[in-house]
């Protein structure tokens, strides 16, 4: 039996309001996606990063421990995480006698820049 007069309280949402609510998820969801990619582009640079400084370091540690001190020549290639790096090594003396100061670079290969630098000092053979 159907009372008149008397209208039952609308259900549901209106259009307007499940529009307003799919532009906000909308905007929300844009900047999930470019602040994941802006995330991920880091995270890549940081583990190449973390690669050349073990790959500068596996080689400050070469020319510290090696008798003779490396001559600055033609870059060196060497594998590292699965990634191939040149290494170059300059080698200069330094205002105290008998102390050598040791330059690595390391950039990927086939990219002209350099991903990290790395110095060191080692006390020349007497």
């Amino acid at each position: 039996m159907a009372r008149c007069g008397i209208s039952e309280a609308p259900r549901g949402f209106s259009l307007i309001e499940v529009l307003v609510a799919l532009a906000i998820l909308a905007v929300l969801a844009s900047t999930v996606v470019s602040q994941s990619g802006a995330f991920s582009s880091q995270l890549f640079r940081l583990e190449d990063k973390t690669l050349a400084l073990w790959v500068a370091q596996n080689a400050l540690d070469g020319a510290r421990l090696a008798e003779v001190p490396p001559v600055a020549g033609k870059p060196v290639d060497v594998e590292m995480g699965g990634k191939n790096w040149y290494v170059s090594t300059r080698v200069q003396p330094t205002p105290r006698p008998g102390f050598s100061r040791i330059e690595v670079s390391v950039a990927r290969e086939g990219e002209d820049d350099t991903v990290l630098v790395l110095t060191g000092f080692r006390a020349d053979a007497r």
